[in-house]
């Protein structure tokens, strides 16, 4: 199973494209908090996330994907309920939706790591 799924360089380099992404487009918008702050979150959750593209090696991935599913549950939550124009609404929806799809699509095993096993 360690060998399925992309490799988590993938997802971290998705996550920075997708969290600049979504800071950058809440410079657009009326009220840019909201916005602005998920996708500061989702730079700081990859960028201190042991892997190879990582500034800082300060959690563990068990821990990354905890909060990108929390991000994740933020962002669907956010984009029914948030008072945003639909731009934003329409970017928060997006970004849970795209990084749902990727986080069930990694594999957050480090490279070398063997499988374990119960018997």
């Amino acid at each position: 199973m360690a060998s399925n799924g992309r490799g988590f360089w993938l997802h971290q380099f998705v996550e920075y494209a997708i969290a600049g992404g979504l800071v950058m487009m809440s410079a657009q918008l009326k009220e840019p908090t909201i916005p602005a702050v998920v996708g500061i979150i989702m730079l700081i959750n990859t960028a201190v996330t042991d892997g190879i593209l990582s500034a800082f090696k300060w959690i563990g991935r068990p821990v990354h994907r905890l909060i990108d599913w929390l991000i994740i549950v933020v962002c669907l939550m956010l984009s029914f309920v948030a008072d945003l124009e639909t731009n934003g609404r329409l970017a928060l929806l997006g970004v849970g939706v795209v990084l749902g799809v990727v986080v069930l699509g990694t594999n957050y095993a480090k490279r070398g790591a063997q499988p374990t096993t119960r018997g």
